[in-house]
């Protein structure tokens, strides 16, 4: 057995009697030179590390007054111009942000106007008195409070604020992160440093005890230390925790705080003992030592820092492996033990953080990032066919809206817990977002075999979850692509699951999946190419208007016009409303398009007016997006105005869609829009959601029954029966019927019997262009003065 040697033996034994004289002499004449340079040494590390965390305060607030500025902005430029709008993007700053807790937006009288997150206590609250409203009113400067703990969070917070316009931008910003910098620091820097960040007056910001930052504990030496951090190059040591310690101080240059860092003089003589010694083992080697002396003392420190070094980088490759311990010195045995330790707690930390890497924490399956790695390498290991099935739950955002989100969560739970138990073999499932998951199923033999497997899925995750005694049925629209039938990477095949996944969604119950075809990669290809052409379309004067005629059943008097917005694009040709107008209301373009359609319409009607001297009406669809916004009413009293036109002569047609979300919102906007004395249509009655409630409690003034019950109308006595109990039904309710659809005079004659009032369709008139309502109008009130003939 090999014997162990102590290094520090072996040195004395056989270099005391040659070492002990320059040792004494090169200690005593380099002990002061080295402890003038270690004070000096220690004061520049400090400060340097006091000014770096001062920098990263200074960064820290200058972000968060940027999120404030930044707000600022798109409040200023009319980004964010109503309450909606601005609160999704307050919401979705404070998603994005580690360190802000909270906004609220004051007007010039200290009101709050709008808070994020969402507190109906607060909004309206009074500020007045609070110094983050006076003092950016008073000095137009952004301001910075007192830290003070946070009763919402139980953290250390400070509130700063800037002005805007004659109100206030306010922002909570927790400093939990700051408040932990210190205990940070130990870990960095060692015990015998302490770092510690105080306010303006003294108190303790962040601290290694942690204690002393939610107790709100003053630096004791506060007063003495900060002048004293002031008067220039001069070193300064005062008592600290009962040790002399030297200070090294930096300010937050954009706020009132004060880092200051405090080492004690143990560690220069600590420092100073390690120097002296390295300096005199140098100068005995160089003076005294042999050549044949120093091959035997370092041939096997040099052999077993080889080994170490070697070992260490493949630890550092990631083969984390314990090194050997074949050491012929003690000290090295036992740093070879310690590194083995430190190895072993490294290893256990990679695997956790691999863990939170590559798995919802939620769910406890396999997250993006996995399915993305795993995916592309079985890819390049040309596994053959592989399913990438995506499944979204139908509707999750209404589990949420009625249960709350955290019963959302506890569903999304239970379902990876059932996932989890169903043992996928041959691939794997992951939840990539939301109430997204992807099943990748690998050894498919055809792309059918697919079915089998979304069948066994559907057998499990269809079955009711209960919660808190509620029973949740779940429904998936799923979709499929196959590798690689349909693409050859990663990215294209979970786009073309998601789109599959959309088709079948749209299929509604016809169709729960739905595989992808190239046809549906075309259809991306248009709808992306409409989008984008869309936003130029508006200023090319791309849009134009026809005009269908509504002609009353008694007498064949017109009533008035519908306006239908039409595309001619430059490359597409006629683009059908049916194609763009989802595009338009899912990007948000409805609302400039609905407002040029509506002004035009009424400016066209106005002319005819004028021109044929009468008082026809003009009807315009209108979007559930358009009257979601804010100022829509506004916009449609300011565009009458503008037009001349009487409110009474404009009847916007609104569907059923409108009513899903909220009733007593869409009763809100409909008394708005009443008020201005405005009509208001109900349009394509008996294909949405129908309801009874909203037709009695509604001010509807017209029913427009779909033209889907006038082409079976004439085929049996019980669609008749059907058409006439709405006439009846709306008659009762006092309002106006309009059918769409006419195109046969037997049609119409069944109608007049069950005295409908108005009609609309191609037995009078198809869609036509401005340019031809005048011809049209002097048509329709010829053929009725024969009829009275």
């Amino acid at each position: 057995m090999k014997r162990i040697k102590k290094l520090r033996d072996f040195i004395l034994i056989n270099n005391m009697l040659s070492i002990i004289i320059p040792l004494i002499l090169v200690g005593v004449l380099a002990t002061p030179i080295i402890y003038d340079y270690l004070r000096k040494d220690m004061d520049q590390k400090n400060t340097m590390i006091a000014a770096t965390i001062a920098q990263r305060m200074a960064d820290f607030m200058d972000d968060s007054f940027q999120e404030l500025e930044q707000i600022n902005d798109l409040l200023d430029d009319g980004t964010l111009k109503d309450e909606t709008t601005i609160q999704r993007y307050l919401n979705g700053m404070l998603e994005n942000s580690d360190s802000i807790e909270g906004f609220e937006i004051l007007d010039g009288q200290g009101i709050v106007k709008n808070t994020a997150p969402q507190n109906a206590n607060i909004l309206g609250a009074n500020r007045t008195g609070q110094p983050f409203f006076t003092e950016p009113k008073a000095t137009g400067k952004p301001f910075v409070s007192s830290s003070f703990i946070s009763q919402q969070t139980g953290q250390p917070t400070i509130t700063i604020a800037i002005p805007h316009g004659d109100g206030v931008l306010v922002a909570y910003l927790n400093l939990e992160e700051i408040s932990m910098l210190s205990g940070n620091h130990i870990r960095t820097f060692g015990d015998t440093v302490t770092v510690a960040i105080t306010d303006g007056n003294g108190v303790f910001i962040s601290h290694p005890d942690i204690t002393k930052v939610f107790q709100r504990e003053i630096e004791a030496n506060y007063q003495a230390i900060h002048p004293e951090a002031k008067t220039g190059d001069q070193i300064h040591a005062f008592t600290y925790e009962g040790k002399t310690a030297m200070v090294s101080h930096a300010d937050v240059v954009n706020a009132d705080w004060h880092v200051f860092v405090y080492e004690s003089y143990d560690s220069i003589y600590g420092a100073l003992r390690s120097f002296v010694g390295m300096m005199l083992l140098f100068t005995l080697l160089l003076v005294l030592l042999s050549r044949f002396v120093a091959r035997l003392v370092f041939k096997d420190i040099n052999h077993s820092f080889g080994e170490l070094n070697r070992q260490t980088k493949e630890i550092a490759a990631g083969d984390y492996h314990p090194i050997d311990t074949d050491n012929r010195f003690d000290e090295f045995d036992q740093l070879t033990t310690n590194f083995n330790g430190m190895v072993a707690s490294v290893k256990e930390r990679d695997d956790a953080l691999k863990v939170l890497a590559y798995y919802d924490p939620q769910t406890r399956l396999p997250n993006a990032a996995y399915l993305t790695e795993q995916l592309s390498q079985l890819i390049q290991n040309n596994e053959g066919k592989i399913a990438v099935i995506c499944f979204d739950i139908h509707n999750f955002k209404r589990i949420n809206d009625t249960y709350g989100p955290s019963f959302g969560d506890k569903i999304l739970e239970m379902m990876g817990a059932r996932l989890l138990a169903l043992n996928c073999a041959h691939g794997f499932v992951a939840r990539i977002n939301g109430s997204n998951f992807i099943r990748v199923l690998t050894e498919l033999e055809q792309a059918d075999d697919a079915l089998v497997e979304i069948e066994r899925l559907q057998g499990v995750l269809n079955q009711a979850m209960t919660y808190h005694e509620n029973n949740v049925y779940l429904r998936f629209h799923v979709g499929i692509a196959i590798y690689p039938d349909d693409a050859l990477d990663v990215e294209e095949l979970l786009q073309y699951a998601n789109t599959a996944a959309d088709i079948a969604k749209q299929q509604g119950r016809r169709s729960q999946h739905a595989f992808f075809e190239s046809a549906m990669k075309q259809n991306l290809i248009r709808n992306m190419t409409l989008e984008n052409s869309m936003r130029s379309a508006l200023k090319n004067n791309e849009f134009f208007l026809q005009y269908q005629p509504q002609i009353d059943v008694r007498n064949k008097k017109i009533r008035g016009f519908e306006a239908l917005i039409r595309w001619d694009h430059p490359q597409l040709g006629r683009v059908s409303p049916l194609e763009f107008i989802h595009i338009a209301e899912t990007t948000g373009m409805i609302v400039p398009i609905g407002a040029w359609v509506l002004e035009t319409a009424c400016r066209q009607i106005v002319a005819i007016n004028q021109k044929m001297a009468t008082e026809l009406m003009i009807s315009v669809n209108v979007s559930p997006v358009q009257l979601s916004q804010e100022n829509f009413p506004a916009m449609v009293a300011e565009v009458l105005k503008r037009c001349k036109l009487e409110p009474s002569l404009l009847e916007l047609e609104i569907t059923e869609n409108l009513f899903i979300n909220s009733f007593e919102e869409a009763s809100s906007i409909f008394k708005s829009l009443k008020a201005i004395g405005i009509r208001m249509s109900l349009d394509d009655f008996g294909t949405g959601y129908s309801s009874l409630a909203y037709l009695k409690n509604l001010p509807i003034d017209t029913l427009k029954i779909d033209q889907a019950f006038t082409r079976d109308l004439l085929i049996r006595k019980s669609n008749e029966n059907l058409m006439e109990s709405i006439i009846m039904m709306a008659h009762i309710l006092h309002m106006d019927v309009i059918v769409e659809g006419v195109e046969e005079l037997e049609q119409l004659d069944c109608l007049k019997i069950y005295q409908c009032d108005h009609v609309q369709g191609y037995y009078f008139s198809r869609p036509i262009d401005e340019s031809q309502l005048e011809a049209l109008l002097n048509q329709l009130i010829d053929a009725q003065a024969q009829d009275l003939d």
